[in-house]
């Protein structure tokens, strides 16, 4: 069955980094009752502050997609698993949570958000999208679809919804139960709309 959730900043619960050098805005974890502690999730759904330079925390067997969306970027070092990263605003990039990984940040304080993936039980695909005081349509694909204000406001209204969500920014809609072929209408409130769309589902 369709279910969507509307999510406040203030929804989101706090939980401190797993290498003590932070804290986390946890926004969303599947399935209902698991959680990051217990390291039995299928996917989860979280935004930070990153305030220095300094190691991440290590997570085996879980795959991260990270999204820069305050500050300029972030320069991320795998040792010898893989080259350098610069992250821009709104340009996911997808890493192992179990390489060893370094965060640099050559203009000062970001914020990022962060999807993690338990390997062999989830699959995602982020996009950033700068909306502005446009309107867009998504197509939306079977299983969990989590729309993430970044800045300013947009409406969001959901196949078979009669009115739309009105969203701020930090505010989020979690869309559970997708059947495949619904789509998701998108109206940017202001010229400096911007979003991140996020498509979760099984493994392929």
């Amino acid at each position: 069955m369709l279910e969507v959730v509307q999510l406040r900043p203030a929804d989101a619960r706090v939980v401190p980094w797993k290498n003590g050098r932070g804290v986390t805005r946890e926004l969303a974890l599947w399935p209902e009752g698991a959680s990051l502690e217990r390291g039995d999730f299928d996917w989860r759904l979280s935004s930070a502050p990153v305030n220095e330079a300094g190691p991440f925390s290590v997570f085996p067997g879980v795959e991260r997609i990270l999204v820069v969306t305050a500050g300029a970027d972030l320069v991320l070092s795998h040792g010898r698993e893989a080259p350098r990263a610069r992250l821009r605003r709104l340009e996911p990039y997808r890493f192992a949570g179990d390489w060893p990984t370094t965060a640099e940040l050559p203009h000062g304080p970001i914020t990022d958000f962060n999807v993690m993936l338990r390997a062999g039980r989830a699959r995602a695909d982020v996009q950033g999208l700068a909306l502005g005081a446009r309107r867009a349509r998504e197509s939306l694909a079977p299983g969990h679809a989590f729309v993430h204000v970044v800045a300013a406001r947009c409406s969001a209204r959901v196949t078979g919804e009669e009115e739309p969500f009105e969203l701020g920014a930090g505010s989020s809609l979690w869309i559970r139960g997708l059947r495949g072929g619904e789509e998701l209408d998108l109206a940017g409130r202001a010229a400096g709309c911007e979003l991140l769309i996020v498509a979760l589902g099984p493994p392929d």
